[in-house]
């Protein structure tokens, strides 16, 4: 039974993955027009990049912590619904390596876009428009 609760939190947790990996490439793509005016502002490339990459893994904190809040009580209540006399646990380990991945998961996802938004020199930006 303690499997089937692990493969119930692994695939919300995959769930989780694949969205805050869609939010975080939303929200690096959209933003250009900021982007260029920080780099106009004075805001050095490897900045810029670091802000992207850093956002984007923190939705994958948020993402994780909030899927884990929802879950648990699922699989609890998954538990007691199924009539079971397994003793519920949460193996913490597994479930803080699998939120780990999920950070890395959401900051690699945003690395392109942020490596594309660094590259913008500060005269194309202000010369640009919209």
């Amino acid at each position: 039974m303690a499997t089937t609760v692990i493969i119930i939190l692994g695939l919300t947790v995959l769930v989780a993955v694949a969205g805050v990996a869609t939010t975080a490439s939303l929200t690096v793509v959209g933003p250009k027009r900021e982007f260029r005016l920080l780099r106009a502002l004075g805001l050095s490339g490897e900045a810029v990049h670091r802000m992207v990459t850093m956002e984007c893994a923190l939705y994958g904190v948020l993402g994780g912590i909030i899927r884990l809040a929802l879950s648990t009580p699922y699989s609890w209540l998954a538990l007691r619904v199924t009539q079971t006399s397994a003793p519920f646990s949460v193996p913490a380990r597994e479930l803080a390596a699998v939120v780990t991945a999920l950070v890395l998961v959401t900051a690699a996802a945003g690395m392109m876009p942020a490596l594309r938004a660094s590259r913008t020199s500060p005269t194309v930006a202000v010369a640009q428009s919209e």
